[in-house]
């Protein structure tokens, strides 16, 4: 029972420091080192021992895996600095505008392109387009904001070098990354459907303008989306490691961004997100040390593997909408239920299904979170009311709800 009293501990205290942090000390809450300060309680309560919490910080670093995956996090950060210095972003927004006549298109496409790119405070980049277009196509305040939303979070769902993706290949390494990302297309559907169902559908259909050739806009896109792209080719066709793939990717931004070149290094140096590297360290730590808690391990791992597939199905909404709903950060939920899928004794494709299951249900708390990033920077931008964006999620709630539930039934039944 102490062990779980460590659990429960780190994981009350966890909502109240990123609540009252800003509150005492008159700045943002440092969630990594917050979710740090919660493994030490979970191992201290939990008393796993010295030398086990230790080993559970010096993992971090020694494991290649996840030192690969901080390595990965880092090149992101500079490489969406880059793009966003040398304007690579607006230029590819800019050729999209005369690629596609319909505004209503637009409006979906422009968020999902920015978030190919997951950079810290990314809504902020695809606010203005929506907001824009959004206004020409009568929608509310609310309504761009739920839109900049929904469409710009689908690309944590198939990048194989999102923070997330690389959590679970962390964690989960026996799984295949883009097996995964086949089952989450399915999720997908249920996401952009459903938004776009409610939210896009009824605004009347306007064209954009389109001066010049749609085959230079075509041109352009692919160019300027080539960093981002062919991480993916050089991972999967030329089997590169994803580390040395967008190491590549940066290299290359350095030919598209014209003669003056001033500002390269600082772009790249200022794209360091230590904040997000030590958030990542910081999960990293609970994952190792929740590891060590040999009793919960044993009791979860029996209550997930349990006779009916059902204790699973609802043990798992349950800890990732808690955890993810109170941190707005999908990967503290990740963090604390992949281990014990990682524990389980089934066949790959049975962990890959339950892995799915686990991304799903912590994307739903981390998206709805009231903490959640992007939210607030939208509505901020948008300077609307946020109990009325709530009320328009409150649509896409049961859809996504039924959506991840139905997938995982299908998906057990056909491929477990």
């Amino acid at each position: 029972m102490r062990q779980f009293a460590g659990l429960l501990t780190a994981f009350v205290l966890l909502p109240i420091m990123i609540k009252y942090f800003p509150i005492l000390f008159k700045r943002k809450a440092p969630l990594g080192p917050i979710l740090f300060f919660s493994g030490l309680i979970i191992g201290t309560v939990g008393g796993i021992g010295p030398s086990a919490m230790l080993k559970a910080f010096t993992d971090i670093f020694t494991v290649f895996s996840t030192l690969q995956t901080l390595i990965v996090v880092v090149e992101i950060g500079v490489l969406g600095s880059i793009l966003k210095q040398y304007g690579i972003l607006q230029r590819i927004v800019s050729a999209l505008e005369r690629l596609i006549p319909s505004k209503k298109a637009l409006v979906m496409i422009l968020p999902g392109i920015m978030g190919l790119l997951p950079v810290p405070g990314g809504a902020f980049l695809s606010a203005p387009f929506v907001d824009s277009i959004g206004s020409d196509l009568e929608m509310s305040g609310e309504n761009k904001s739920v839109v900049n939303l929904y469409f710009r979070h689908f690309a944590m769902f198939v990048l194989p070098y999102n923070t997330t993706i690389l959590a679970i290949s962390n964690m989960l390494p026996q799984v295949n990354i883009y097996t995964l990302i086949g089952l989450n297309l399915g999720f997908i559907a249920f996401l952009l459907l459903g938004a776009y169902f409610f939210y896009v559908r009824k605004a009347p259909s306007k064209n954009a303008s389109s001066n010049g050739s749609r085959g230079t806009a075509l041109k352009e896109v692919a160019l300027y989306l080539s960093p981002i792209y062919m991480a993916l080719v050089f991972n999967t066709a030329f089997g590169l490691q994803m580390y040395q793939a967008l190491l590549i990717c940066i290299l290359l931004t350095f030919f598209l961004i014209g003669k003056d070149k001033s500002m390269y290094l600082k772009s790249a140096v200022r794209g360091i997100g230590i904040d997000t590297v030590l958030m990542l360290i910081g999960v990293y730590y609970i994952q190792n040390t929740v590891k060590s808690l040999s009793f919960v391990m044993a009791s979860v791992e029996g209550a997930l593997t349990g006779d009916s597939v059902f204790t699973f199905m609802l043990v798992i909404p349950v800890v990732g909408l808690a955890f993810g709903l109170s941190t707005g950060v999908s990967l503290v939920p990740l963090g604390i239920l992949l281990p014990f899928v990682a524990g389980m004794d089934l066949p790959v494709m049975t962990i890959t299904v339950y892995a799915f299951y686990v991304l799903v249900w912590s994307f739903l708390g981390y998206f709805f979170s009231p903490f959640h990033m992007c939210q607030l920077l939208t509505i901020k931008y948008m300077g609307c009311d946020t109990s009325k964006v709530y009320r328009l999620h409150l649509k896409m709630v049961p859809v996504l709800a039924c959506g991840a539930v139905a997938l995982f039934l299908v998906y057990s039944t056909v491929f477990a």
